[in-house]
């Protein structure tokens, strides 16, 4: 609308504001009262008319009532005669008189108001109204107009007649053109005074814009001048304060930029960098002192030279101004102020680097480039020599870091050796005093070994270089495996240690369970270390809900000293404790915990630590592991769901951890707090025809022992349940106690849930070939001891480790061959198939690393997949990652520990292609002939026992062998494994691995039926047995 008033304003000729303000006015008020009269005119338009149809029917009425006797008697002259008397009426037109059926009787009319009525002839009925003695009166257009017609029936009763009265407009309309005429003469009037006023009023106003109007096109020039202009306007005080502001603001603004210019100049002429103007040909138009000095050339020399010509080698010349001129063609925001670098050049040819900014600038309508240019000859310098120096730092590194891992290769070594030899030698018959000696020395042998590990680690994590896995594991396996590590030093200070694991948590997991268990140790170990009564608890619980996996809540709790509020927080500082005097008294490097913390957060949690002095604390952590895969129950397990288990166990948080891992694998669990509930429930069960089939019953009962209990149990109950003993703390005997008592199986707490369900699956399931009364006691270390027999290569240069492992191994009853380095393991690996290769790391002429790649080329050939152990200290970071990569499936630290090794073949067990049935090619067994100290161990120290037990293998091994070579001779496969099987659980009582592998062999030969290669086994299995009789101090006969 604006723009429309301004376009007609303009076409118009009206430039100034008094003009357009003027006719602005001017135009509404014209149109207020040429509304306003046209609204008047309707108005008494429609007023005459209703006066005149008043008119009409009043005029007919009282006529009608004049005529209505000369109707009667029909008198026409009469009703002429009245008619014409009408004459002096004004506003008459014609007046008609008809009877009832419409037929005209007198009719007279009159063109024009002074003329006189003319009686007119008519014979043709006239159409009546419908109103029956009513007075009618409508518009009847005649000669183009309307006129006004009444009609009125002559008559009171029945109308005789009918009268028509016509009444001109002509009249109506002369009073309306009166009223128009003075409507426009007043409105008139109006619009000349209004807009005289309107001029009168804008006057002075119009006057102050004029004046505002010259002072703001003169405002650039006024230099901070002010307007006076007195006026009681309020927009026009408001415009001319706003005009002052202006030029005061106006001259402060021209008055900083000259300022600016100026310090802008003296910047350029002063600035360090050289400040380059080109223009879009390239040809310079600012060049300043720094520019001079850097190409050594004056700013008169440079201006309007090209550029390019100028700075740049002539072999970068074209492509700088090509450059140039695309940039100027299409200007692209990321291409402007980023450093580049590039080659400049001195007039004396010399080149150097610079590192160059390009910002657009415009400068009346062209567009200029400007090129902030510095010199960096001696940044590059500086680069090169850091860069030299980094070289030289990481070769360094590298040295140092090769150094340290060696280094700790050399400690960990015969520490290890140390560890391993102290194991055998507490294994073997001992005095009190030797064996006191011996504990003292391993403990201190592990606690040296335990800070070794902490610095290690430590320094792993401060240069974050900490390495993680993320494999499947068992989450009570973990905690109970952690807790059973500490669970002998928690008993020689009488403290109980607990764990419990919420059932609604799942067991298999992903991520690093060694990490987590170091995390336990920890937070355990320092339990233990500050906690003189009571105990420490293990919690696990669900964490916060996770959507990626699993997120668990550990805590840690023991009844020690506590630590004070203010020291809560120091202790997960790196060489921190809550008090200095904790170090002299408790000893420990202060690592732990801040190990422990870090491991956390890495492991997607955080720590904490809730606690009150003298009434201990509770160590708390988070962690975030993945989801692993549920192993389906096997269809031995399924046998389980629903049995009867009476748990006997006094400590009510192992109670609770028992029930709930029974309660998971769907048996019926109930449990006893003593020996008194025990017995009664027992014996209720039995009344009630559900006896239990599986009781587990701790050493040690608040009314009596474990034993005692078990002895009472047959009494009780027909038929006589699987016992399973529980021990907080072996004792001599015990094992021997056990058989005479018929106990299925012993373990130690906290158990694993993996032993105690293979305990009672072994328990309560039948066994092929098996008699239950033959059946040997069950314990943690016969569970490893069942799994297949494999063939392993050991590749060891280090005797005493060749020692140890090949103890283990043997106990565990597998078959070894040694290499003393990787060339030896590659040729044996040649020339044999095995299981498993247990290969170190670092060993003469050819490491482990090299070894592994090699057999991984030759499997690539198609040799079947054998899996590679590595056996290493792990000192340094991305030794686990090293292994993997070089094709190793697995890792093993040093010292190796039986259940670390007996896990590790565990898991890979089956990996690759098992190794072909032992025959001649076989080595022998690298175990001893008769373990005499492990068949005393388990018979309790019974010398005489064992003297009877051998007579009794005396007499009996003649009959055996001969069954043996009988079916070896006929090739009766069957006769042959039932015999070999035999022979086996004979020596097997003595512990001579050697015999049992031979017997074992040819048991495997009859089960599957393969006799070719029973004669060679049999002469040797007749070697190892003499070998075993001569070890017994018994002749050897001769070969049959």
């Amino acid at each position: 609308m604006n723009q429309v008033l301004n376009r007609l304003a303009a076409r118009a000729g009206l430039r100034s504001l008094g003009q357009q303000l003027t006719v602005l006015f001017a135009l509404l008020l014209t149109l207020s009262i040429g509304a306003y009269s046209i609204y008047v005119g309707l108005e008494q338009a429609e007023f005459v008319e209703r006066l005149e149809r008043q008119h009409a029917d009043e005029l007919s009425r009282h006529l009608a009532a004049v005529l209505e006797p000369h109707m009667v008697k029909g008198d026409a002259d009469g009703i002429l005669k009245h008619l014409t008397e009408l004459q002096t009426t004004p506003g008459i037109r014609r007046l008609t008189v008809t009877d009832r059926q419409g037929i005209p009787i007198t009719i007279v009319s009159r063109q024009t108001e002074h003329t006189a009525f003319v009686a007119e002839t008519a014979t043709t009925p006239i159409t009546l109204p419908s109103e029956n003695r009513q007075a009618a009166s409508r518009l009847s257009p005649r000669m183009g107009k309307e006129q006004i017609v009444a009609w009125t029936g002559i008559g009171d009763a029945a109308p005789l007649g009918w009268l028509s009265v016509e009444i001109s407009p002509e009249a109506a309309d002369n009073d309306l053109r009166h009223i128009l005429t003075d409507s426009i003469l007043a409105g008139a009037l109006t619009l000349l005074i209004g807009t005289a006023a309107i001029l009168l009023f804008l006057r002075p106003t119009l006057r102050s814009l004029g004046r505002a109007t010259t002072f703001a096109e003169g405002l650039e020039a006024s230099r901070g001048a002010l307007l006076v202009e007195p006026s009681d306007t309020a927009e026009i005080r408001k415009l001319v304060d706003a005009l002052n502001w202006t030029s005061i603001r106006l001259f402060d603004g021209q008055s900083a930029l000259a300022a600016s210019e100026s310090r802008n100049r003296a910047i350029t002429e002063a600035a360090l960098d050289c400040i380059i103007t080109v223009d879009s040909e390239g040809c310079i138009l600012e060049f300043n002192p720094a520019a001079e000095r850097t190409f050594g050339i004056t700013r008169a020399e440079a201006l309007h030279q090209p550029y390019a010509k100028l700075f740049f080698p002539e072999r970068l010349r074209e492509a700088q101004s090509r450059g140039l001129r695309d940039l100027l063609t299409d200007i692209k925001p990321e291409a402007l102020g980023q450093r580049i670098e590039a080659i400049a050049i001195h007039p004396n040819g010399e080149e150097f680097p610079v590192e160059v900014a390009l910002v657009a600038v415009e400068s009346a309508g062209s567009q200029l480039i400007t090129a902030y240019l510095r010199d960096i000859s001696d940044r590059k310098a500086a680069e090169t020599y850091m860069r030299q120096a980094k070289e030289l730092a990481e070769a360094n590194s590298r040295s140092k870091s090769d150094f340290l891992a060696n280094m700790s290769h050399e400690i960990r070594t015969p520490m290890n050796a140390i560890l391993g030899m102290t194991d055998l030698a507490l294994d073997t018959r001992l005095d009190n005093e030797q064996k006191e000696y011996l504990t003292l020395v391993k403990s201190s042998a592990n606690s040296l070994l335990n800070i070794i590990n902490d610095i290690l680690d430590f320094s792993k994590i401060e240069a974050g270089k900490l390495d993680f896995e993320h494999i499947d594991f068992s989450l009570r396996d973990c905690v109970a495996l952690a807790v059973r590590t500490l669970q002998q030093r928690a008993a020689e200070k009488n403290l109980q240690l607990t764990a419990q694991v919420a059932p609604e948590i799942p067991d298999s997991l992903i991520g690093d369970p060694h990490r987590l268990r170091q995390v336990l140790i920890n937070l355990i170990s320092n339990g233990i270390k500050f906690t003189n009564e009571g105990g420490v608890k293990v919690v696990v619980q669900p964490g916060p809900p996770s959507s990626s996996g699993a997120s668990l809540a550990f805590s840690v709790e023991d009844s020690g000293v506590g630590i004070p509020a203010e020291k809560q927080e120091l202790i997960f500082e790196a060489f921190s404790q809550a008090d200095t005097s904790t170090t002299r008294r408790y000893g420990g490097t202060g690592l732990g915990l801040t190990i422990s913390a870090q491991l956390v957060q890495a492991m997607g949690g955080h720590i904490g630590v809730d606690s009150t002095p003298g009434e201990g604390s509770t160590f708390r952590f988070t962690a975030q592991f993945g989801l692993g895969q549920s192993v389906p129950a096997t269809e031995e397990q399924a046998h389980l769901e629903g049995l009867p288990v009476l748990v006997a166990v006094d400590n009510p948080a192992e109670r609770e951890m028992l029930m709930e891992l029974l309660g998971h694998w769907r048996m019926a669990p109930f449990a006893t707090p003593d020996a008194t509930t025990s017995r009664r429930e027992l014996a209720q069960a039995t009344s009630n025809g559900w006896p239990y089939r599986v009781v587990i019953v701790g050493t040690q009962l608040p009314d009596s022992e474990g034993f005692q209990l078990v002895e009472a149990i047959p009494q009780i109950t027909n038929p006589t349940p699987c016992i399973i003993m529980l021990a907080g703390e072996g004792r001599r005997g015990d094992g021997a106690r056990c058989r005479e008592l018929g106990v299925a199986a012993y373990l130690p707490m906290p158990i694993q849930a993996s032993d105690l369900l293979n305990a009672i699956l072994l328990s309560v399931i039948p066994i092929e070939d098996d008699n239950t009364s033959d059946r040997q006691l069950i314990t943690r270390h016969s569970l490893r001891e069942q799994r297949r027999q494999m063939r392993i290569l050991l590749a060891e240069d280090n005797v005493v480790n060749q020692t140890l492992a090949l103890r283990l191994l043997g106990k565990l009853g597998h078959q070894v061959d040694v290499a003393n380095n990787g060339q030896e393991a590659l040729d044996l690996h040649e020339r044999n198939r095995y299981d498993i290769i247990l290969m170190d790391v670092q060993m003469p002429i050819m490491g482990g690393f090299d070894a592994t790649a090699r057999i991984r080329e030759r499997e690539a050939a198609g040799v079947p997949h054998t899996p590679v152990i590595a056996m290493t200290a792990h000192a340094m970071k991305g030794d686990r990652e090293r292994c993997l990569k070089a094709g190793m499936d697995g890792y093993l630290s040093k010292p190796v520990h039986a259940p670390d090794l007996v896990e590790v073949l565990i898991h890979h067990a089956g990996h690759g292609d098992p190794a072909p049935p032992p025959g001649t090619e076989l080595a022998p067994p690298s175990g001893p002939v008769f373990d005499r100290e492990s068949v005393l161990a388990n018979l309790g120290d019974d010398e005489d026992l064992l003297a009877q037990l051998i007579v009794m293998y005396s007499e009996d091994e003649p009959r055996m062998l001969a069954d043996i070579d009988n079916a070896v001779r006929t090739g009766d496969a069957e006769a042959l494994h039932s015999a070999a099987h035999a022979l086996k659980g004979a020596v097997s009582n003595f512990c001579a691995s050697r015999a049992q592998a031979k017997a074992q062999q040819l048991e495997r030969l009859g089960r599957e039926k393969h006799l070719a290669d029973a004669p060679a086994i049999l002469t040797e299995l007749r070697n190892e047995l003499g070998a075993l009789r001569e070890a017994f101090g018994l002749p050897i006969e001769a070969d049959a």
